[in-house]
């Protein structure tokens, strides 16, 4: 393992050259002014001052509830690039395009270190929101990028280390919407057509006051589940559409839960978008896994439909894999009882939202056969194809590991460090082969900041319901699965994060560091 010492030590003079600052843009935030502006020429197309806060939100009849929230304000350009979602304690929906520079001025006002990370988008080092850049309560960060994705839904959430769980459960967390003229083209549904819908899963006490732990051993070793269902924000939440197209952008913004998403009517799932954005053409499934920080985009006709009638979008039960004492088998084993709620366990059959067909409208939409193009990589061009880069994940001493390892906030192991511009396969394999506690594992979604990848296959046990077509940024691995991705590192060298998406595992150390050098 390096430290800051033995990486000068072993990679000499080329390790000033980490971005274009040096080494210490790397282990320092961007200048900031006493009046909060960076120390350069940076021109944004878009300005925005946001704040994360603490409010209260009327969730359900009776007392409001307690929670931590993101309010924006637009300085500079269009102020429709901001969008609130009505009584939702999520933040403002932020609307770019691809090519606009962004500058995001961002206070912290909850009491509490934290830092924004961009998930899904291709950032420098210093604006991914790495928890070595937290900020404690009334300090400022300043984020300035270029929008460098192609269209796609993202979105942005706190990342502190040993903490990202409680804040992302407390509210913190918004989408970040990129368009191009690829998707203008495509011809989608846009306007009130276009949806966006975030699933959570979260636990009420008799006050309607949110319930997390964590000091609970199986609160971190499963991750933090609750009993209702909230689409952006909102139980219970129905969905009024017309007889009609539209597009629904969905984001699994649970700590931990797995959502296996269905109609309920048997009906196949239109899918034209991932995590990196669209598909190159529509697929169809029966149903579909989306785990922690993953996204799908979804072609929804209800042109059939007649007005009155209602469906709605369900999560089916599955397997999630097995622990050794048996707690971790099928959701129908039921869930542990906390504060006097029984919890749904992880694989749970569940009703995600309702739809009512409440109107009629005559149009003429139907799905694009061509959506985008999607360069694909080779892998015998990859650098390491012969001998990808392996991280296995792994139970021991009761903590959940990455090739044997923790978090450490500055630290990179041997084959943690890659070269700038190169193009490598990476393979992450989760047999539950930790020492003295071999088979016992459980379902890992793998995430790499400040990179899109492309899926070349997976082995083992297999499960139906994988969607790994396209630009995928977090991936699902069941136990005894393995998965190759490919990636390229361009653009950016730096400190970069890679972790587990289940959000009580990324906090008790299943992340790690990952050196682009140039």
């Amino acid at each position: 393992m390096l430290n800051r010492r033995q990486f000068f030590q072993r990679t000499g003079a080329g390790a000033l050259s980490l971005m274009s600052g040096g080494l210490g843009s790397l282990l320092a935030p961007p200048f900031v002014s006493a009046k909060g502006k960076t120390g350069n020429e940076f021109d944004p197309d878009l300005e925005i001052s946001m704040t994360s806060y603490r409010t209260q939100i009327p969730i359900f009849p009776g007392s409001p509830t307690r929670v931590w929230s993101y309010k924006g304000q637009v300085l500079k350009g269009d102020q429709a690039r901001l969008i609130n979602i009505d009584s939702s304690y999520l933040g403002p929906i932020i609307r770019v395009n691809r090519g606009e520079k962004i500058r995001i001025n961002f206070i912290n006002d909850v009491p509490d270190e934290t830092i924004v990370h961009w998930h899904g988008l291709h950032v420098p080092a210093v604006m991914d929101g790495h928890p070595r850049f937290v900020i404690p309560q009334g300090k400022e960060y300043n984020y300035e990028f270029e929008v460098r994705n192609r269209a796609g839904t993202y979105w942005y959430h706190p990342h502190p280390h040993g903490r990202t769980g409680p804040q992302v459960y407390r509210g913190l967390a918004g989408l970040f919407i990129v368009s191009d003229d690829e998707e203008k083209a495509a011809g989608l549904p846009s306007g009130p057509y276009d949806i966006p819908l975030v699933i959570q899963d979260r636990l009420f006490d008799a006050s309607n006051q949110l319930v997390y732990s964590s000091r609970n051993m199986w609160d971190k070793m499963d991750g933090f589940l609750g009993d209702r269902i909230l689409v952006n924000g909102q139980p219970d939440f129905n969905l009024p559409v017309a007889t009609r197209a539209y597009r629904l952008r969905i984001l699994n913004g649970s700590n931990s839960r797995i959502y296996k998403l269905a109609w309920q009517d048997g009906t196949p799932l239109t899918i034209v978008g991932t995590d990196g954005g669209l598909l190159e053409k529509p697929v169809d499934r029966k149903n579909v896994f989306l785990s922690p920080g993953e996204r799908i985009d979804l072609w929804a006709d209800f042109s059939s439909y007649p007005v009155g009638s209602e469906t709605s979008l369900i999560s089916l039960p599955f397997d999630v894999g097995m622990m050794g004492n048996g707690r971790m088998a099928h959701g129908k084993m039921g869930g542990r009882v906390l504060d006097n709620a029984q919890v749904l366990p992880n694989g749970a059959g569940l009703s995600i939202l309702k739809i009512k067909v409440n109107r009629k409208e005559k149009t003429e939409f139907s799905v694009p056969q061509r959506l985008s193009h999607i360069e694909r990589y080779n892998a015998k061009d990859a650098v390491n194809f012969e001998n990808p880069r392996t991280f296995r994940l792994s139970l021991e001493e009761m903590i959940w590991k990455i090739n044997g390892r923790t978090f450490e906030m500055e630290e990179v192991a041997e084959e943690e460090v890659v070269q700038l511009g190169s193009l490598e396969v990476w393979e992450f394999s989760n047999e539950g082969s930790g020492t003295g506690m071999r088979g016992l594992s459980m379902p890992h979604p793998i995430h790499l900041h400040g990179k899109q990848f492309q899926v070349l296959d997976r082995s083992g046990v297999l499960h139906d319901g994988y969607l790994d077509d396209g630009w995928k940024d977090t991936v699902l691995l069941m136990p005894e699965e393995r998965i190759r991705i490919i990636v390229e590192f361009e653009d950016y060298s730096g400190l970069f994060l890679y972790h587990c998406h289940n959000l009580e595992h990324e906090d008790m150390g299943m992340m790690r560091n990952y050196l682009v050098k140039s």
